[in-house]
């Protein structure tokens, strides 16, 4: 009986197509951060083969911060275009594992470039933890914005402070008489 639930786990382990096992492991690992097609937090992950060599997508997903720290040029470049931010190593993928990833990534099509409009009407996307400069015009509305509501607050409390000395007037008066 154990010899044919063994030999029927080993069929399933066998039967599983490393690029659904990449599939899964990409959606409980790194779907958090990244996508496939485009930025997130970190970079699209889609043909990652065309971009970086096998070996070094291992030694990166296994733990990023020991490469970074190791000088890897690439590694500390990645880093920086990703706002240094920290990836989890994740020392308890096998290398099968990290393989059925390579895989699966590798199988999905790569990101298409976004048709750029003209120089003019051309917009930024920002993802979460991309950083812009602040834009002249954007600094002057602000800076508006700030004037007009600590204007709007000091007539507040000046309306407020003629009411409250208007009532407490009528107070008096009525106390008085």
């Amino acid at each position: 009986m154990r010899a044919v639930r063994f030999v029927v786990l080993m069929g399933l382990l066998w039967g599983q197509d490393a690029s659904e096992l990449g599939e899964r492991l990409f959606n409980q690992r790194c779907a958090t951060c990244h996508k496939l097609q485009q930025k997130l937090i970190g970079p699209p992950l889609a043909r990652i083969g065309e971009r970086r060599s096998e070996e070094w997508f291992a030694r990166f997903v296994s733990n990023s911060q020991a490469l970074i720290q190791s000088g890897d040029t690439q590694a500390v470049a990645v880093f920086r275009a990703y706002n240094q931010q920290i990836m989890p190593p994740f020392p308890d993928l096998t290398d099968e594992d990290i393989r059925a990833l390579w895989t699966y990534l590798n199988s999905i099509a790569a990101p298409q470039p976004v048709a750029e409009s003209a120089p003019s009407e051309a917009k930024a996307v920002l993802y979460p933890g991309e950083l812009r400069p602040m834009k002249v015009e954007d600094f002057a509305f602000l800076r508006r914005a700030y004037w007009l509501l600590a204007a709007v607050a000091v007539l507040v409390a000046l309306l407020l402070a003629v009411v409250i000395h208007f009532v407490s007037v009528k107070r008096a008066s009525e106390e008085q008489a």
